[in-house]
């Protein structure tokens, strides 16, 4: 029969090693290219600090005079600095939880040591559920509150700062010439919406830990109480099977008090008197005793 230990572990750590840790590659990695497809269209102004990019299009609405127009991009990196901090927050909730479902893959080991991984394998996932539901509730009001441009006329307003994803997604909209603007509206949105499923797969990381608790007991056994044996997994404490039984409790042995000096008893032997016993005579047999030859005995020879 084959042993299922091994794809049960596996089937354990899918939700942590598989979908929470590469959702966070990958949100990281398209935070990048969409990083880099706006900076490698832009020049750096030293001075200001922002970065200004070339566009040829109109300078007001249904006109076609087409000239060349520069645009000054002064970027809130706020959204973007929270999207790199849940990147780095998930690298370090997923060691923690791989490291913890190993560990709490086999019963031995003492209890004290597994309700501590149980514990911060609980507390970082929601943590990190509470954090990427956040900062997703919070980027999404922030780009849903930036108007942005209404028209050509607004193009050339001083002062104008927004988020990357709305610079992209606006120059894309007026500017449909600049290709590159379509690619990173298109990946800015996605890293920000794949903080939901940072947070599914944080969700069914608790799912993989409630598992392992329930093996141990459940909660009875995560506060402190014995739950499941630890050397049986398949016994539980005795409990009454029946609703208001009360349970049968065996009383101890009863020890009693002994005095502390018992009475001595006196011993009686008794010997009897046995009549001496005669020592048989040896019969005297006459005659002539052989005696052995001692002719053709070996005789030892020294050099």
């Amino acid at each position: 029969m084959r042993n299922l230990n091994g794809i049960r572990v596996v089937l354990l750590l899918i939700p942590v090693l598989f979908i929470l840790l590469p959702i966070g590659v990958i949100t990281l990695v398209l935070e990048r290219i969409s990083s880099a497809l706006i900076l490698t269209q832009t020049t750096r102004d030293w001075r200001s600090g922002s970065y200004d990019i070339t566009v040829y299009g109109t300078n007001t609405t249904g006109a076609n005079d087409f000239t060349n127009k520069d645009i000054g991009l002064r970027i809130n990196q706020a959204p973007t600095l929270a999207i790199l901090g849940i990147c780095i927050l998930v690298y370090i909730v997923s060691a923690i939880g791989i490291f913890g479902i190993w560990e709490l893959r086999r019963f031995e080991g003492t209890s004290k040591h597994q309700r501590i991984w149980c514990w911060v394998i609980f507390f970082s996932n929601l943590i990190m559920i509470g954090a990427s539901a956040g900062v997703l509730g919070w980027a999404s009001a922030l780009q849903g509150s930036e108007k942005g441009w209404q028209s050509y006329e607004d193009v050339g307003k001083d002062d104008q700062e927004f988020t990357r994803e709305t610079w992209a997604c606006q120059i894309d909209k007026f500017y449909s010439d600049q290709s590159w603007a379509g690619a990173a509206c298109g990946t800015s949105r996605a890293t920000r919406l794949l903080l939901i499923g940072v947070a599914i797969s944080s969700a069914l990381v608790l799912v993989s830990l409630w598992l392992l608790v329930r093996d141990r007991g459940g909660m009875k056994w995560v506060f402190g109480g014995k739950g499941r044996y630890g050397g049986f997994q398949n016994v539980y404490e005795l409990r009454p099977s029946s609703p208001g039984a009360q349970p049968v409790i065996q009383p101890g042995p009863q020890w009693v008090s002994q005095p502390a000096q018992w009475p001595v008893q006196p011993v009686y032997y008794q010997w009897t008197q046995q009549p001496p016993q005669p020592w048989p005579n040896q019969a005297y047999q006459p005659g002539v005793q052989p005696v052995a030859d001692q002719s053709q005995a070996p005789v030892a020879k020294f050099r």
